[in-house]
């Protein structure tokens, strides 16, 4: 049996509103989360959770945003670009 690595790339539209990440809440994310400082960090991270299958457009929580519509926060279109198998450097 052979194992074959394949590159997938995604594009993923995410919608936020950047009102609602106040350095209060950018600041209790950071202390039970992950250490983001930039509203881009947190596009990038809902984004890599939506094209992993982990939340869908349908999704309405996400654990430390809470209730997406409240954070103004929505998943729009999600489609692979290109994909592409690598050599296997094994045999």
């Amino acid at each position: 049996m052979r194992t074959t690595t394949v590159s997938v790339t995604q594009e993923v539209s995410i919608t936020i509103d950047r009102k609602k990440f106040t350095p209060d809440f950018m600041a209790e994310y950071r202390a039970s989360f992950y250490p983001f400082d930039t509203i881009e960090r947190h596009i990038e991270h809902i984004a890599q959770l939506y094209a992993r299958g982990l939340v869908d457009k349908y999704t309405t929580f996400i654990e430390g945003y809470g209730d997406l519509r409240e954070m103004g926060i929505s998943l729009g279109s999600k489609e692979v670009v290109s994909m592409e198998c690598l050599p296997n450097m094994n045999g």
